[in-house]
């Protein structure tokens, strides 16, 4: 089975007195999130998920993360392939580096 990631941009209002935390905290314990990281920027917080399939990521996403209380919206990337990951290349050449065609 070949699994779909995605990165997932959230926005968010802040609870007064605790900040991100709770909401982060919420949204980290679902088991499709590999990774949730509080961002300076545009968004607020950078989640990394998995699922079985695109539909299973976009569920996720409608069902469950943008209707959490304090979500005001989400932005989903679909990872279409992988260079490098873990510092490592994926596909290249013996010598390290990516292969180039013409």
């Amino acid at each position: 089975m070949n699994e779909v990631h995605a990165v997932i941009e959230l926005r968010i209002t802040p609870q007064r007195e605790i900040g991100f935390g709770k909401i982060a905290e919420k949204v980290a314990k679902y088991e499709q999130v590999e990774a949730c990281f509080l961002m300076s920027g545009a968004y607020d917080l950078l989640v990394f998920v998995k699922g079985d399939s695109l539909q299973d990521v976009a569920e996720f996403v409608a069902q469950d993360l943008s209707t959490i209380d304090g979500v005001l919206s989400t932005a989903t990337h679909f990872m279409l392939k992988t260079y490098k990951a873990s510092g490592i290349l994926e596909a290249g050449s013996e010598d390290g580096r990516l292969a180039v065609t013409p």
